[in-house]
């Protein structure tokens, strides 16, 4: 009971404007601004943001690598023991004896 009373009072303080409105204005003004939010000037931030997509592009080359090394690794496994090539997750593997 106590919580919605003090909940209505502050609600209607806010809509007479007693400091609840600016608050909020500072708040929504803070989130158009990703630099601000994370503390960083603009050109700081730019560079950050760089050095990120930098990394992503390095762990996305890195990462077709390996998958083709793999790749490549299960040719060879497959023309040595002379296993067919199964295309999936089969319930009577008759393609995969």
């Amino acid at each position: 009971m106590a919580f919605l009373m003090k909940s209505m009072i502050s609600n209607q303080v806010k809509n007479l404007g007693f400091g609840g409105g600016s608050e909020e204005n500072k708040e929504e003004g803070g989130a158009s601004d990703p630099a601000a939010a994370q503390g960083m000037t603009r050109e700081e931030y730019e560079e950050y943001q760089k050095q990120m997509i930098e990394e992503k592009m390095e762990r996305d080359a890195a990462f077709t690598q390996k998958k083709a090394e793999r790749a490549c690794l299960r040719v060879h496994l497959r023309e040595k023991y002379r296993l067919p090539k199964c295309t999936g997750i089969c319930m009577s593997p008759p393609c995969c004896r």
